[in-house]
């Protein structure tokens, strides 16, 4: 769940360590040529990179909508909150890794989704204390029955209206689109230096 105003400056840097990693991942795919993967291997990859982080922009913007607006004053256990208490980070963790699949390269892989869990393993702690010391009883419930991060989809529920401030509607779609345009520049990359556009400088496994 995502933190309030005192967690704020560690989120915006979470939040671009995450996207300085993905700029240096993009520039290393236009400059390194990736053998681990080719022919037929390299566009099934791509594809199940493609699928991730489509799943993933979607699901952000799906489940922003249920914290965000909210997240200071109410603790939230409805929509993706009632399966797992971190599905913003799960979706995140899940973006990466399809990002990390569309650069065929297991080491560039292997540092984006190695990122993102570490940081969202402390942003996570971090959050659950403080839900605990702002809500007491009730966020110690919400955590002892709801699992962390690997959804329980039998307490997956939605309500049946959903106040949505137009605001917060547009900061999802840019938050869905910037992954979109990650997978965009990552794929024009990888085309451009197939097409002989932009020459490898090494090998990168």
């Amino acid at each position: 769940m995502q933190p309030g105003p005192v967690n704020s400056s560690r989120s915006t840097l979470r939040v671009r360590l995450m996207a300085m990693a993905v700029i240096v991942c993009i520039v290393l795919v236009a400059l390194t040529e990736r053998p681990t993967f080719t022919g037929f291997a390299s566009g099934l990859v791509g594809f199940l990179g493609f699928v991730l982080v489509v799943f993933a922009a979607l699901g952000r913007f799906w489940t922003s909508l249920f914290i965000a607006g909210r997240k200071d004053a109410t603790l939230v256990q409805v929509g993706p909150y009632a399966a797992c208490r971190h599905p913003l980070y799960l979706l995140s963790l899940i973006g990466m890794i399809g990002l990390g699949l569309a650069t065929r390269s297991v080491v560039l892989l292997l540092a984006l989704a190695g990122m993102a869990a570490l940081l969202h393993a402390g942003a996570m702690r971090t959050e659950d204390a403080l839900l605990e010391r702002a809500h007491g009883e009730a966020a110690r419930r919400y955590r002892e029955q709801v699992p962390a991060l690997i959804p329980d989809g039998s307490r997956y529920s939605v309500p049946e209206l959903l106040e949505i401030q137009p605001r917060v509607a547009w900061k999802a779609v840019l938050d869905a689109g910037s992954l979109l345009l990650a997978l965009a520049l990552m794929q024009a990359a990888h085309v451009l230096q197939h097409a002989g556009t932009i020459a490898p400088w090494w090998r990168l496994p």
